[in-house]
C-alpha cells in the first residue's frame, strides 16, 4: 500500500510524516510543525495504524482517503476507526474521511473527552474549520483541487469564523511589537488589534497585499496554535453545533471546546467560585476568575460573551422579557449580516424582507446536507441553486418543501459560481412567490390522496415497459392540465427506477434531486393516473421474518449443515441460475436474506419478489418433511404464521 501521496505544498515549512520523516524547505514559518498523515483505504491499513500506536505516535491530522470506496465502510470497520482516533490524535486533533463529494471528521474537541462527528456534504467544507488540514488533504488526495477551497465549507461554520474576533495574547503583542516574522504573517498580525473580525482581516489583506483568504486563515491558524492568539478556529464547530441544535452553553463550557481551559483548570474555578459564595448563574463571575488566573484576558471575556449570548440561545430570554437588560455585544460583527433559523421565520418572509430592504447580497440556507443559495441585487433575486437544482426549479424547491433550517444573508457578498446562466432568474420575485403558492396547492392535493402521504411506498407494475410504451402514444397531461413534454417523459423514466415498492415516496423524491418535488409529484400523479405505478400493499418483510423463524427452528431440529443443505438446494430446484436466485442470500450459519440492493437495480416488482420467496419457502418445507418428521414441521409452521398474523 501506497502509505502516503504526497506532492509539495503551498504551505511550504510544515511537516508531513509517515514512516520515514519528509522535510520540507524552511521559510521562516512559525517553527512547531503540525503533524499529518494521509492513508488510502487498503485492505492493510488496520495493520498500519497499529503499528503507529506501537510506536506512540500522535498526529494532529489523520486523513483517509475514500475517493476510491466512498463512505460505504462496514460498521466494525467505523467503529475500529474511533478507537484508533483516540489513540492516534493529539488534543484537538481530527480523523478525517474525505471523498469526491462529501467528507466526515471525528475530532477530539468535546468537552467530555469523547469523538464529536461532522459530516459535510463537500470536502471543501473543512475550510473553514481545518484550514491547515485542508491544504494538506489537496495536498495528498488526489482530485481534491485546493483552488475551490474558498467556495468551499458549511454556511453557518464560514458565517461563524469570519465574523469571529481574533485577540492577541501576550506573545502576539510581543512578536507585534519587534516586526520579527517573515512578511505574509507580519501583515497578519499587524491587522489583528483585538477588534476587527477575521473577515475585516482577510479582505484587508487581500486588497492591500493581494494575499488569498485560504492563505491569510492559514496563517491564522498558525498563529493559534503558537499561542499568539486565543484559540478561533477551534471554537468554529462547536458554536455551529449548538447554534443548529438550539443548544445553550455555559461560558466554563464553552472555554474547555475552545481550548483555552483543560477541565482539571474548570473545576478549579468553580471550586474557587463556590468558596467565594458566587452560583453558577454568575456567568461573569467564572470568567473575570478566568482573567485573575491568567487565562484569558478583558476583551477575550467579552468575545466570549458575545458568542454565547449570540450562540448559545442567552439572547431568546431578553425577546421574551423585553424588560431584561440587553447585553451589548459586538455591532460589527453583525452589522452586514444576518443570521437566523427557518421556523421563525418561513421561506417567503424571508425572501419578501430581503427584497423590502432592498438588500444586495448572498443568503444560504443549510437543512442537513442541501444547501440553498441565492443572490440579491438591490432587493431583486437574480441566481439561485440548490444542490443539483438551479435558477427557477431551486427557488421553487425551496419555497415549497423546506420548513427547517439556518440562514445567513451576507451584505454585499458575491459568489463566481452562482453567476452561471442555468442559475439565472428570470421573473420577478412577487411572480415566484404566486407560482410556489400555486405548486404547493397542488403538492398537497396529491399528497392528501395518498395513504401515508409522502411515506407512502409505490411500486411499478410488473409489464411497465410496455404499458410506458402503449402511454406515450396518447397525450399525457398533469394535474393542472399542463402537457407532458418530451423532455418530461425523459426526467420520469429516469425517476421510475428510484420507485422499487422498497422506497418511500419521501426517499424517492430526496434520491431523485434534479427535478423540484413538486415536479416530482405531479409525474407520480400521472404514472397513477396510467396505472403505471400502484401503492405497495404487501410487505416484503413480514414474509421475510416468517421464513427467517421458520428456518432457525427447522435447524434445532435438523441440525445447521442439513437445513443449510436443503435451503440451498430447494433455492437451487425453485430458480436455480435465474436472477431470482440471487436476491436471496444463505450464510454459513444458514440464516436467510434478500439482497435489496439486487432488487433494487433490478427493478423487479415487490410482488414478484414476495412470489419467488413463497415459491421457495414452499420447496424448502417439502423438503423438511421429507428429512423429518411432517407433523412437527407443520406444528412449527402453523405455530410461526399464526403468531405473525396482522
Amino acid at each position: 500500500m501506497q502509505e502516503l501521496r504526497h506532492t509539495k505544498s503551498n504551505l511550504e515549512g510544515r511537516k508531513l510524516e509517515t514512516d520515514r520523516d519528509i522535510n520540507l524547505d524552511e521559510k521562516g514559518y512559525y517553527g512547531a510543525a503540525q503533524t499529518f498523515l494521509t492513508y488510502s483505504y487498503r485492505e492493510n491499513l488496520f495493520a498500519q495504524l497499529d503499528r503507529l500506536v506501537e510506536a506512540g505516535k500522535t498526529v494532529d491530522g489523520l486523513i483517509i482517503d475514500l475517493m476510491q470506496t466512498g463512505f460505504s465502510l462496514p460498521l466494525d470497520a467505523l467503529a475500529k476507526f474511533a478507537q484508533y482516533a483516540k489513540r492516534l490524535l493529539k488534543p484537538t486533533g481530527v480523523l478525517l474521511f474525505v471523498k469526491a463529494d462529501g467528507a466526515i471528521t471525528l475530532s477530539k474537541d468535546d468537552a467530555s473527552g469523547g469523538l464529536t462527528l461532522n459530516v459535510y456534504d463537500s470536502p471543501f467544507g473543512i475550510f473553514a474549520r481545518h484550514p491547515l488540514l485542508a491544504d494538506y488533504v489537496c495536498a495528498t488526495v488526489a482530485g481534491i483541487d485546493r483552488r475551490r477551497l474558498r467556495g468551499g465549507g458549511s454556511t453557518l461554520a464560514t458565517h461563524i469564523l469570519y465574523n469571529s474576533i481574533p485577540v492577541l495574547r501576550e506573545e502576539g503583542k510581543a512578536a507585534k511589537a519587534d516586526f520579527s516574522l517573515p512578511a505574509p504573517q507580519n501583515w497578519v498580525l499587524q491587522l489583528v488589534d483585538d477588534y476587527a473580525s477575521v473577515e475585516s482581516v482577510v479582505r484587508t489583506l487581500e486588497a492591500r497585499n493581494q494575499l488569498p483568504a485560504d492563505e491569510t486563515l492559514r496563517i491564522m491558524q498558525e498563529m493559534e496554535s503558537q499561542r499568539f492568539i486565543y484559540p478561533i478556529f477551534a471554537r468554529v464547530q462547536f458554536l455551529s453545533n449548538c447554534y443548529h441544535n438550539r443548544k445553550r452553553f455555559r461560558l466554563g463550557h464553552y472555554m474547555v471546546a475552545a481550548g483555552i481551559l483543560q477541565e482539571s483548570e474548570l473545576r478549579e474555578l468553580l471550586e474557587q467560585q463556590q468558596e467565594e459564595g458566587w452560583g453558577k448563574q454568575q456567568k461573569t463571575y467564572l470568567g473575570l476568575l478566568a482573567v485573575r488566573k491568567g487565562y484569558i484576558n478583558t476583551r477575550e471575556l467579552e468575545v466570549l460573551l458575545d458568542d454565547q449570548y449570540l450562540y448559545g440561545g442567552y439572547n431568546v430570554d431578553r425577546i421574551k422579557d423585553p424588560t431584561t437588560q440587553e447585553r451589548s455585544f459586538s455591532a460589527d460583527s453583525m452589522r452586514d449580516s444576518m443570521i437566523g433559523s427557518l421556523g421563525a421565520i418561513d421561506t417567503a418572509e424571508l425572501l419578501q424582507s430581503l427584497s423590502r430592504g432592498k438588500k444586495t447580497g448572498l443568503l444560504t440556507v443549510e437543512n442537513r446536507d442541501k444547501s440553498f443559495t441565492v443572490a440579491f441585487l438591490q432587493g431583486r433575486p437574480t441566481h439561485a441553486k440548490l444542490n443539483r437544482l438551479v435558477g427557477i426549479d431551486a427557488m421553487t424547491e425551496f419555497l415549497v418543501d423546506w420548513s427547517e433550517g439556518i440562514f445567513v444573508f451576507k451584505d454585499k457578498a458575491t459568489l463566481p459560481d452562482l453567476e452561471d446562466e442555468e442559475c439565472a432568474l428570470v421573473p420577478a420575485l412577487d411572480r415566484i412567490l404566486l407560482d410556489s403558492a400555486l405548486y404547493q396547492d397542488q403538492v398537497n392535493q396529491i399528497l392528501s390522496n395518498l395513504p401515508s402521504g409522502k411515506n407512502t411506498i409505490l411500486e411499478r407494475v410488473w409489464n411497465f415497459e410496455t404499458l410506458w410504451n402503449k402511454a406515450q402514444e396518447r397525450k399525457l397531461i398533469y394535474l393542472d392540465e399542463s402537457p407532458v413534454t418530451d423532455q418530461d417523459k425523459a426526467r420520469i423514466l429516469e425517476l421510475i427506477s428510484h420507485i422499487d415498492g422498497l422506497s418511500t415516496l419521501d426517499e424517492v423524491i430526496r434520491s431523485f434531486d434534479v427535478w423540484p418535488c413538486h415536479m416530482i409529484l405531479k409525474a407520480v400523479q400521472v404514472l397513477i393516473d396510467n396505472k403505471l405505478v400502484s401503492v405497495q400493499q404487501a410487505s416484503l418483510f413480514r414474509p421475510l421474518t416468517v421464513f427467517q423463524k421458520i428456518t432457525t427452528e427447522i435447524q434445532q431440529v435438523i441440525g445447521r449443515e442439513d437445513n443449510k443443505a436443503i435451503l440451498e438446494a430447494s433455492l437451487h430446484y425453485v430458480h436455480g441460475d435465474s436472477p431470482a436466485s440471487h436476491r436471496f442470500n444463505i450464510d454459513h450459519e444458514g440464516r436467510v436474506s434478500v439482497n435489496l440492493s439486487q432488487v433494487k437495480r433490478s427493478g423487479a416488482p415487490v410482488s414478484a419478489v414476495l412470489l419467488e420467496l413463497r415459491r421457495w419457502m414452499e420447496a424448502y418445507l417439502a423438503y423438511c418433511r421429507r428429512q423429518s418428521n411432517p407433523a412437527v414441521i407443520d406444528e412449527i409452521v402453523t405455530r410461526i404464521i399464526d403468531t405473525h398474523k396482522a
